[in-house]
């Protein structure tokens, strides 16, 4: 009998262990020629389609850099007619969850509808009464993918999607929580380095469809405001598209997305992640393109990390990367944790992609992509700027790690799935 139970025990927790493991997207190798592909701003249809997002013209879109994010999101939820939908992965307990709580608290004696979807892992060290206080206040605050013994099969469906959304007509995408270590300005180890943009015109539509993804699935409910997909005008002459990867994806389109945008580069890439550890085609594509004469800058944290096995991962590849003439920063002060992709000076990508397998064959996932010179122009200019900050990784340098270190890099990256 003993023996019995033992058996059933052990096949329950390898049949759960299958479940958390086994559930995510393919992060195939492409196959593709750069040479077919034209220059990045011919390519935004083709970027688009292949990735099930839409082409909108019309937009206007402003950059935040830090916590300058945070005044802009304030000030267009205090604004708020009808409707506030924020979809969030981490929120944490401490200043910056007490003003939030306040406005929306506030916002609801308005008789504004306010949406709050916080994932349950990056919610954690929330502050439970402040979520309470939400609760009773009439905030409509749903818990992503809660973890619970009948759902062990969604434990890596998370979402790390970052969308506000006021009245269908404002919209954000960044990679900031809600947690004081956002508030500063990537100065130091407690104050994180980041970036946002907000977005006014058509292209909101599209980020306003994404929050409702997750809403209904989590909620089953579906809005029905006027202001939840309103008629949107133009607002300037920014073209962008929406994307966005979910756990039942056949493929992860940020993922596509990030391939094909390299392989679209004619003069430099720029790269700025906190979690860089993809496949290694990756690497290998990266490289090709230096052989074409294509400028890749990569940055990516220093010592300063809130997950260094990442790190560690992401380090195996350095050596590889730098051989093929890939240039490759840490930024020393604190946590880089802004997801920019900028290539030729003319197309940006930014939202809450990382370049790890999480983020790729896991997570709920969203960016957007901008074909506009200024912003581009804006996120080139940041990105210099923090190189004030980096150390540059040196090839002769790095040749001479002692070889245990190139060990544990190595078995970090055989166990960057689940990192």
């Amino acid at each position: 009998m003993l023996a019995t139970i033992i058996t059933i025990l052990i096949s329950a927790a390898l049949t759960s262990l299958y479940f958390i493991m086994s559930r995510r997207r393919r992060t195939p190798k492409y196959h593709m020629n750069p040479d077919e592909l034209p220059e990045v701003g011919e390519c935004l249809r083709k970027f688009a389609g292949l990735t099930k997002s839409a082409v909108h013209a019309g937009n206007q879109v402003e950059v935040f850099q830090n916590g300058s994010l945070f005044p802009q999101l304030i000030n267009d939820i205090r604004a708020a007619r009808e409707t506030v939908h924020l979809e969030i992965f981490v929120w944490d307990k401490g200043e910056l969850e007490h003003q939030f709580v306040e406005l929306f608290c506030e916002k609801v004696r308005q008789g504004i509808k306010v949406r709050v979807l916080v994932d349950a892992i990056g919610g954690m060290d929330a502050d439970e009464k402040q979520l309470q206080k939400l609760r009773d206040a009439g905030v409509e605050l749903q818990i992503y993918c809660n973890i619970r013994w009948w759902n062990l099969r969604r434990f890596n469906h998370r979402t790390h999607r970052k969308i506000l959304v006021v009245d269908g007509e404002i919209g954000f995408t960044f990679g900031h929580g809600i947690a004081d270590q956002w508030r500063g300005n990537g100065e130091d180890q407690n104050h994180w380095r980041d970036t946002g943009v907000r977005i006014t015109g058509p292209a909101v539509f599209a980020l306003q469809s994404v929050f409702m993804e997750n809403w209904i699935e989590e909620t089953s409910c579906i809005p029905t405001e006027s202001s939840c997909f309103p008629e949107l005008q133009q607002q300037g002459d920014v073209t962008a598209h929406v994307v966005s990867s979910a756990t039942g994806d056949a493929i992860s389109s940020v993922g596509l997305l990030y391939n094909l945008a390299i392989a679209s580069a004619r003069k430099h890439i720029y790269i700025q992640n906190p979690y860089f550890a993809p496949e290694k085609n990756v690497v290998e594509l990266l490289r090709k393109m230096v052989r074409r004469g294509v400028e890749v800058h990569l940055m990516v944290p220093g010592k300063h990390t809130d997950n260094p096995f990442v790190r560690w991962a992401g380090c195996s590849l350095y050596r590889p990367l730098l051989e093929g003439g890939v240039n490759i920063y840490e930024f020393q002060p604190s946590l880089l944790h802004q997801k920019i992709v900028v290539v030729d000076g003319e197309w940006t990508h930014v939202g809450s992609t990382n370049f790890d397998a999480r983020s790729l064959a896991l997570n709920e996932e969203v960016g957007m992509g901008i074909l506009d010179k200024n912003v581009a122009e804006q996120m080139i200019a940041a990105f210099l700027d923090d190189l004030r900050r980096c150390e540059k990784i040196e090839l002769k340098n790095w040749r001479k790690r002692p070889w245990y270190y190139r060990v544990f890099d190595e078995t970090a990256y055989l166990l960057r799935d689940q990192l």
